[in-house]
């Protein structure tokens, strides 16, 4: 795959290029942005030329997911890419990582039930959670981009009734990888207070160092809710998964998807893609990998103690946490300037819970991305 190829996503209806004013004001709409968590980069030929050739059969009629073909080509990705052993009848469709969250704390947790989640914390978890008291716990950074949490504030919140812990892992949008012997320590209080762990697994696949998905060491009062779109680059093309070993709880889940809120007819180059991208594309996204890497190198090379801001190698994900602090610029004056001077659209940190951060995407072309260094470095 050349990942240096532009393609200019313009006129695609597309949420990152075309519709940039809706984040970043009315007037703003020549800025390049660096935004949302998608990427500039072709999804692998495979998915493109099996979407094709469905295309060409010109038939578009409902399709299904509960299917061995489906079902297995993520039990069979998992044990590859993450030595995780599921069973099939664990999965489940759903339309989205956020639908699939939103459902499982409707039934578990209920209306204005307690859950636990981590600060900073990515938005679409803010947004289904208010319904919930939420209790937040922060991760300290101890050193440039260490991040650790305190797991006496999180028992504290299980003591007073939290039915929930809603965990990102790998975390946006710190990039941190969360260590084996920390996610046993979140299993050991969930499984103490009888509640359950939610653990989005999205982008368990965009990596610099070894991932391990919670259900590698525990399939109880663990549910696991993932999806190839941002491994391959696919959000447009619609659908996710659960994974859900406890037989209630999934058989609950697919009763609310399909008979209470009728979603759970899958677009079929959803399931196309799930199917080709997780059998044929491994070598594909270990190449994104590695692109990744050099993109985040490149930005740290340049911008690390540049004017004040600190910069770090994220463990995950092609978000890259960017402090200012030491700028001493205001949060406002520091997103107005990347707006008006430096013509960059990047997500100020204040809506993941840190106002003194910028979230930079760094997946997108290397050309691209100087542009975007260049704008931050103009700005400041």
């Amino acid at each position: 795959m050349n990942f240096d190829k532009v393609i200019d996503r313009r006129g695609t209806y597309c949420t990152q290029w075309d519709f940039i004013e809706d984040r970043f004001g009315k007037g703003n709409g020549g800025l390049v942005p660096f935004s949302i968590s998608d990427t500039d980069f072709q999804a692998p030929k495979e998915i493109i030329d099996g979407i094709m050739k469905h295309t060409e059969h010109g038939i578009f009629g409902y399709s299904r997911w509960n299917h061995h073909d489906y079902k297995y080509s993520i039990v069979n990705w998992y044990k590859k890419r993450n030595n995780t052993v599921i069973e099939e009848d664990w999965v489940v469709y759903s339309p989205s990582v956020l639908y699939s969250v939103s459902s499982i704390l409707e039934q578990v947790v209920g209306p204005n039930g307690k859950v636990i989640v981590h600060t900073p914390r990515y938005d679409g978890f803010t947004k289904i959670l208010q319904p919930y008291d939420v209790y937040e716990v922060q991760l300290l950074e101890k050193e440039k981009g260490i991040f650790e949490t305190d797991f006496e504030k999180i028992e504290k919140e299980f003591k007073l009734g939290a039915k929930a812990f809603l965990l990102c892992n790998p975390q946006n949008p710190t990039g941190k990888v969360w260590k084996v012997e920390e996610l046993r320590k979140i299993i050991e209080l969930v499984k103490k207070y009888d509640a359950i762990l939610i653990s989005d697994e999205i982008h368990m696949d965009v990596i610099r160092k070894t991932a391990t998905s919670v259900l590698s060491i525990c399939t109880e009062n663990i549910i696991v809710v993932n999806s190839p779109s941002k491994t391959f680059n696919t959000p447009a093309l619609g659908g996710s998964y659960a994974i859900i070993p406890d037989k209630t709880i999934r058989e609950k889940f697919i009763f609310h998807m399909k008979q209470i809120d009728s979603v759970s007819s899958p677009t079929i180059f959803g399931v196309l893609s799930t199917i080709i991208g997780y059998n044929q594309c491994e070598y594909w996204v270990d190449e994104l990998n590695k692109y990744i890497e050099d993109n985040c190198r490149y930005v740290v090379e340049k911008l690390d103690g540049y004017k004040g801001l600190e910069v770090y190698m994220p463990d995950a994900t092609y978000l890259m946490w960017i402090g200012f602090r030491n700028s001493n610029i205001k949060p406002d004056e520091f997103q107005e300037a990347l707006i008006n001077k430096g013509k960059v659209a990047i997500m100020p940190g204040d809506i993941y819970g840190d106002p003194y951060k910028i979230r930079f995407n760094v997946g997108c072309p290397m050309s691209k991305l100087k542009i975007g260094v260049e704008g931050i470095k103009k700005s400041l």
